[in-house]
């Protein structure tokens, strides 16, 4: 198949620009040409990988996400596609893969934490109309035939707020790498890590990785250290954002023992030095992280309101925080996770479940979702 995939730009900071990199060339790996329409993306050396760049005037996000619509749809009209794939809200698409989740249900999360003089702000901001208006487009207006979304919440959230029949969506879950990430990392790099960052073995290490800290939750996360009992622990941040709008909210003890890292491209050398992931969201789709750490054999402490959640066993493979917004009960998940032997027999757990979501199936998914775009029956 020749297959035309979208995505704004690539960033290693990024989970949805991570996942088309990785799914690209594995389509590609696949004997598909594969053709990347981006406004900034990096050079590929796959022989069936092909990047094309879309201008797109950079003025604003409101003028952004408008002009790079539509010089896509211009770029995309070149080509003779068998399947137009985006990652961004176009005009036209066959598919279109809702990796960001459902805009109306962020916005509706995010007015629970504004003021109401915020909340009149953010109803009134064109970007955010914009999004809205491109939204409606995509799920009742015909803009793409088939939309993927990445849980079931996300599929929920969409038909909560747009009409859109269970025949025109698909849930389709992440895949990760299982061998980069990989228990085994702990032997080969947990010690050269912690070394490095002045982390002692017998500190607890807990994890963050993201960024778009507010939708993170990482206000709540700093704050839910005032909560923990234990003095032998450590935080480490990793993503893109303003750490210093943050970092206040912990005490200056606990400023001491936070550990900020811009995002990096051996990001499984990290997960292997740590011993508690935790991302309590406001909102996420999925979370690639959730999936990243579970893969490296380390039990998870994500949201309710995260499509991750979904996957989770309670108490066995993870911990679900129902109210994120809750510093005490984001602290009360981690505290249950200090015992070594608790954190030993669910990072075996959250191994196992990694294990059914890899990537290979997430490719053989959605190419059962091509042929149902293009009518072909499945093998």
């Amino acid at each position: 198949m020749k297959v035309a995939v979208v995505r704004y730009k690539y960033v290693n900071y990024g989970g949805a620009e991570g996942f088309v990199d990785q799914y690209t060339n594995q389509l590609a790996s696949a004997g598909h040409e594969v053709h990347i329409f981006a406004h900034q993306w990096g050079a590929m050396n796959h022989p069936h990988l092909n990047v094309h760049l879309v201008p797109a005037w950079t003025f604003n996000a409101w003028i952004r996400s408008l002009s790079f619509s539509w010089f896509a749809l211009r770029e995309l009209r070149k080509g003779n596609f068998d399947i137009v794939q985006s990652h961004e809200r176009i005009f036209f698409q066959d598919i279109y893969r809702a990796g960001d989740g459902c805009h109306r249900e962020w916005l509706e999360q995010r007015k629970k934490f504004l003021s109401p003089a915020k909340r009149i702000f953010l109803t009134l901001n064109p970007f955010h109309r914009l999004i809205l208006a491109m939204e409606k487009g995509l799920f009742e207006k015909g803009w793409c035939r088939k939309i993927v979304a990445i849980s079931e919440m996300v599929k929920n959230d969409i038909q909560k707020h747009y009409r859109v029949p269970d025949d025109k969506i698909e849930v389709v879950y992440n895949g990760v790498s299982l061998t980069r990430f990989h228990p085994e990392n702990k032997k080969r790099f947990r010690l050269m890590i912690r070394e490095k960052m002045n982390i002692p073995e017998s500190d607890v290490l807990i994890i963050f990785v993201g960024s778009g800290f507010e939708r993170k939750g990482l206000k709540f996360l700093i704050q839910s250290l005032e909560f923990l009992p234990s003095d032998n622990w450590q935080l480490l941040l990793m993503g893109k954002g303003n750490w210093s709008r943050y970092l206040p909210f912990a005490s200056r003890k606990n400023q001491k023992k936070i550990h900020c890292q811009e995002p990096v491209d051996d990001l499984e050398k990290y997960y292997a030095a740590a011993d508690i992931f935790v991302l309590p969201s406001i909102y996420e789709p999925f979370g690639n992280a959730n999936l990243e750490a579970l893969a490296s054999g380390l039990p998870v402490v994500t949201s309710a309101n995260s499509g991750a959640a979904e996957i989770l066993e309670h108490g066995k493979n993870g911990r679900v925080v129902e109210n994120p917004s809750d510093p005490k009960e984001i602290a009360e998940n981690i505290n249950a996770l200090f015992d070594p032997a608790v954190r030993e027999s669910m990072g075996q757990n959250a191994r196992s479940l990694a294990e059914k979501f890899t990537q290979e199936r997430n490719l053989q998914e959605m190419i059962k979702v091509y042929q149902k775009v293009l009518n072909v029956p499945s093998k």
